[in-house]
């Protein structure tokens, strides 16, 4: 039985797949929200989910996800709008200064993210996101 890794039963190979994409979430978790900012110890949490996320990206025998041959013109026409909305939102507050109606997304966001709990769910959310662009 041909499993791609010497030793390694399928069963186990998705049982240790779970459990290291367990532990990066919670670590992701643990560094974004639970651990000081700029401290050492965060910085080294950081360090080593990055590099395990990108061991993970560059695993051989990872299944990938079938990539579209062609987005339909509502799907990219979509992402257009969004990125330019984004995208003039960020400059017209950035013309605008230090005004407060004029907020940023990061000002908007700054309440939210003063709560470790958030912080870090928002952390997790991210690297989702990433590993579902990275399976394509």
């Amino acid at each position: 039985m041909e499993t791609g890794e010497p030793g390694l039963r399928p069963h186990r190979r998705r049982a240790l797949g779970w459990g290291l994409g367990a532990a990066v979430l919670v670590a992701a978790w643990a560094g974004g929200g639970r651990l000081p900012s700029f401290a050492g110890l965060t910085y080294a949490v950081v360090g080593v989910v990055g590099v395990l996320a990108l061991v993970a990206a560059l695993w051989p025998g990872l299944p990938r996800l079938e990539a579209p041959r062609r987005l339909s013109a509502p799907g990219w026409q979509v992402w257009v709008a969004l990125f330019t909305a984004f995208g003039v939102w960020e400059v017209w507050a950035l013309l605008a200064g230090d005004d407060p109606a004029q907020p940023t997304v990061s000002d908007l966001l700054d309440p939210v993210l003063l709560s470790p709990d958030w912080r870090g769910l928002f952390w997790v959310a991210w690297l989702v996101v990433g590993w579902g662009l990275v399976r394509r």
